[in-house]
C-alpha cells in the first residue's frame, strides 16, 4: 500500500526546491560574475580559489538541497510491504517492522506520529510529515488537507492491524 503526502504539499516541497536550485545558481552567477552573459563552464575554470570557495561552500550545498527535495517531493508519504512500513520523508526514509509499531498517534501539537519499539524494547517514535501539519497552517489551507491526511491516517491504521492479525496468525476478517 502507498500512501502519499496530498499533492498540494507535494508541490510545495518541489517548489521549494526548485527555488533552492535557482538560488544557488543565482549565488554562483554572482560570485562568478556571470550576471549578464549567463553561468558557464569557463567561469569556473577562470575563477579565483576564494571564489570557487565560496561557490563551494553556498551553492553546491543548496544545489544539492534542492535537488534532493525535487526528487523525493513523489515520495513523500508512506509506504508499505508485507515487513515493515517506510516513513518518506525529505531528506530520508525511516524503515519501520510491523511488528513493532504499537500505534499511530496525533499530538497535542496536531501531527501524527508512529509509534514503535526498538530491537531492545525501548519506545520510539517516527514523525509522519507527510500527513503532519503545523500549527501555523491557515484554516484554508487546513480545510483541504486535514480530511485528506485524516484518511490517509486512517487507511494506514486498518492496514498496520490487518498486517498484524495475519502476521499473529488470527483471522483479519472475523
Amino acid at each position: 500500500m502507498k500512501v502519499r503526502a496530498h499533492p498540494i504539499v507535494r508541490g510545495a516541497l518541489a517548489l521549494s526546491g526548485l527555488l533552492l536550485i535557482v538560488l544557488g545558481l543565482l549565488w554562483s552567477s554572482v560570485v562568478l560574475g556571470a550576471e549578464g552573459s549567463g553561468l558557464r563552464l569557463e567561469h569556473l575554470v577562470r575563477a579565483s580559489p576564494v571564489e570557487l570557495g565560496t561557490v563551494a561552500v553556498v551553492s553546491v550545498p543548496l544545489l544539492v538541497v534542492g535537488v534532493v527535495r525535487v526528487a523525493r517531493a513523489a515520495l513523500f508519504g508512506v509506504n508499505c510491504t508485507g515487513t515493515e512500513v517506510r516513513v518518506h520523508k525529505v531528506m530520508w526514509t525511516r524503515r519501520v517492522p510491523i511488528g513493532r509499531i504499537t500505534e499511530i498517534r496525533r499530538t497535542w501539537t496536531g501531527k501524527f506520529d508512529l509509534r514503535w519499539e526498538s530491537a531492545e524494547g525501548w519506545p520510539r517514535r517516527t514523525r509522519v510529515p507527510a500527513f503532519s501539519l503545523p500549527l501555523t497552517t491557515g484554516w484554508l489551507v487546513r480545510q483541504w488537507l486535514e480530511p485528506y491526511n485524516d484518511q490517509c491516517v486512517a487507511a494506514l491504521r486498518e492496514w498496520i492491524e490487518q498486517e498484524r492479525s495475519i502476521g499473529s496468525g488470527a483471522d483479519p476478517h472475523p
